[in-house]
This record gives structure tokens, sequence and C-alpha cells, in this order.
């Protein structure tokens, strides 16, 4: 099995050779071979390019832009379809940042109570004896990697056959998934609990699991043919998108701060504002809070790197980027909006700190998230619908 170093080098390089390489095959074969699964690294029929997407080294609107070129919306209409649906799930939360809250919750109470289940242990080890799930387990920890058909399997044999709280399982996969995010993984796993749309759930099916695999896999273990209930406090009314503000006046001391969910905002945010300096920022206490991987963090961190301009600093703690923002006599530093999640408490920790300095803190919106997250108010049909008009407004035509 290949391991993460072999398959996903952090850098934007490696990004577009991947993109290259799934190109051809990203319309009506993306559309009808999505679903198989296949050794990492053998097929393009999936793209496997998201955890550059996660970070946007490589963004949304660059993927789409050139794959319309290469298939015409026609064909390319699955694919765009996929990549949205990770924009989709960002706005949602977004739009409902007490859902992310709740799960933080859920998790701290589930913890202590399962932190001796031998039969929860067993599978963050991989030898649960069940083998399907050992053998996904192990490709989890060794590539920071699934497809997401087997996602979707792992994650219902989880919480409706073995029947173990799927803030667990959520909070396992975040560990290690080089693409995952607070958004697309929790409600993901939301999704398949039954918690994100009333009265549906996901059960995965040995008769499933085997055509997917071309024979690859057989269950050994009878799966669950009924849900697992589960309760879960009522999702909140989607909210609005905080008021950003308008963008710092040209002349002003503006340091640009780059942070791992939009590597792209030094092209877009740079486009408004002429930085007096550039550097960048992970909150690695707060990452290993969340007990994500070194592995998964050192992809981030190598990724920023990659993205940063050559001799602009990368650091890791709030008090270094106070240093740097007084070094360089800054008013405002400015960064691409964080998403709801991990960067919650960083980002309060960070503004408190820049203010007792006498420096303001701001954030600002890319195009693609100003447009589409609003969309994001209910279910994901009413969200598609708006895609074309989105592409149109945002990408310009081949």
């Amino acid at each position: 099995m290949p391991r993460l170093s072999e398959v996903f080098v952090a850098n934007r390089r490696s990004a577009q050779q991947a993109l290259d390489r799934f190109l051809p095959f990203a319309g009506r074969e993306y559309a009808s071979g999505r679903n198989f699964v296949h050794p990492l690294g053998s097929c393009a029929r999936v793209s496997g390019v998201s955890p550059w997407v996660r970070t946007r080294l490589l963004p949304e609107w660059e993927l789409a832009e050139r794959v319309l070129a290469h298939h015409g919306a026609v064909s390319a209409e699955k694919f765009i379809e996929e990549v949205c649906w990770r924009t989709y799930w960002k706005g949602w939360l977004q739009l409902r940042p007490a859902v992310w809250e709740q799960y933080v919750e859920e998790l701290e109470s589930v913890r202590q109570l399962w932190r001796n289940d031998s039969r929860y242990l067993s599978l963050l080890e991989g030898c649960s004896g069940i083998q399907c799930m050992d053998d996904w387990t192990l490709e989890l920890q060794q590539s920071g990697y699934l497809h997401n058909h087997v996602r979707m399997w792992y994650a219902s044999i989880w919480i409706h056959t073995l029947k173990i709280p799927w803030v667990l399982g959520a909070d396992f996969f975040l560990q290690h998934l080089l693409d995952g995010d607070a958004a697309c993984n929790t409600l993901s796993w939301r999704w398949v609990a039954g918690l994100h749309t009333a009265g549906k759930t996901y059960l995965a099916r040995p008769d499933n699991i085997r055509h997917y695999t071309e024979g690859r896999v057989e269950v050994d273990l009878a799966l669950a043919a009924e849900p697992m209930p589960v309760q879960a406090p009522p999702i909140p009314v989607a909210g609005g998108l905080p008021d950003l503000g308008v963008p710092p006046a040209r002349g002003s001391r503006v340091g640009l701060l780059l942070q791992e969910d939009d590597l792209s905002a030094l092209q877009w945010l740079s486009s408004r504002q002429a930085p007096t300096a550039v550097a960048g920022y992970l909150p690695v206490a707060t990452y290993a809070e969340f007990e994500i991987t070194s592995a998964v963090i050192q992809f981030r961190l190598d990724c920023m790197r990659d993205a940063l301009p050559g001799g602009a600093p990368l650091f890791e703690a709030v008090q270094a980027v106070v240093d740097w923002a007084l070094s360089h006599r800054l008013e405002l530093v400015l960064m691409a909006e964080v998403p709801v999640g991990l960067w919650n408490e960083p980002m309060r920790t960070l503004s408190a700190a820049l203010r007792a300095a006498g420096i303001r803190l701001a954030m600002q919106r890319s195009a693609w998230d100003a447009y589409f997250h609003p969309l994001a108010k209910a279910g994901f049909f009413r969200f598609k619908q708006g895609i074309p008009d989105g592409l149109k407004l945002l990408i310009a035509p081949p």
C-alpha cells in the first residue's frame, strides 16, 4: 500500500500533475465509474486531488475551470457537482456554527465513556477481526486517504452495525484524513447517521461492497439491515454569513497572514491590497489538542511553505505572529475567512493578542465562498441549482 509521502506530495506542482493525469477521465468516465474502488494510485476513475483542494493549493474554481475547458458543461456536470459538495458542506456549517460546538461537546463526554472499550480500541488499532474494517483502517492510517465510497461503508458499519457513537468515528477520520475538515468530515458522518436529512440514513450492504470493489472485498459479518437510532439536538435554523466589513484602504500597512484552509488567498487578497509583509500561521497546539496526527499537520505545514513567497515566515504560535506584526509596524493583519471548526479558539486568541498590541485583525471572503455559501441554507438539491450561474460568474469561459 502506498504511503502518504509517496502519493500526496505537499506542493502545487504535484497537485497539478495529479489533475493532469485525471483530466481526460473527468467527464463521462468519472460519472459512470466514480463509485468503483481501486487501490490508491492505480486508477484514474477518481481524481485523488482532495488533499490539495482542502488547502486550496488547488482551489475549486481552478479545478472546475480546467475540467469544464476539457469536457464541457454536460460531460463535466457530475464531477463539478462532487467538487461543489465540499463547498456545500462548508457553507452549511458556516451558516450553523452551533452544530460544530454540539459535536465538540458530545465528543468530549463520549470519549470518557468509551476510552476503555475494547471493541472501539481494537478498531482504532486495526485489529478488530473484521477484515474489511481493519484493512480500511490501515489504509487510512498509512495513506491519509480513503475513497469516498469506502468512507460511507466504514461510517455505516461503525454506526449502524457496531453501534459505536458516530462522533468517535468522525474524530478518528479527522485525525488521519489529509483532506479532512470540520465541515465535510463532521457533516458526512452526520449524514450517514441520519442526522442531516430527516428520515435518511445510509446502510452499507455486502452486495454493494462486493460489486464496487469488483469482488476484492467480502464482508465477514452480518451488516445492519435497520439503522441505529441516533439522537442529536435539532438542526439550528441557518443564519447569515458574518459581515466582514470593507477591505482596508490602500496605503495602510497591512500584513497578509495565510492560513491552511485557503492557500489561494495570497493571490486574491493581494489583488485587493498590496501587502507590506506576508507570513503563514497554523495553530499546531490546537490541532494537537484534537489529536490530529503529525503526518497530517506536517502535510499542511509543507503545503503552506510551498504557497508562501520565498523568505516569508511560517508561524505555529500566536506570540510569533504578534512579534512579526510589530516588527513590520503593521496597522492591520488580513486573512482569508477561516472556517467554523478548529480555528474557533485560535482566532479568538489571535485577535485578542493583536488587539492588545494595537493591531487590528480582519478577514475577507473569497468570491467563490461569497457566492456559494449563502446557497447552503437547505439541502444540496436546492444548492446545486445555483451551480451553473455561479460558474458563469466566477470562471472565465473557455
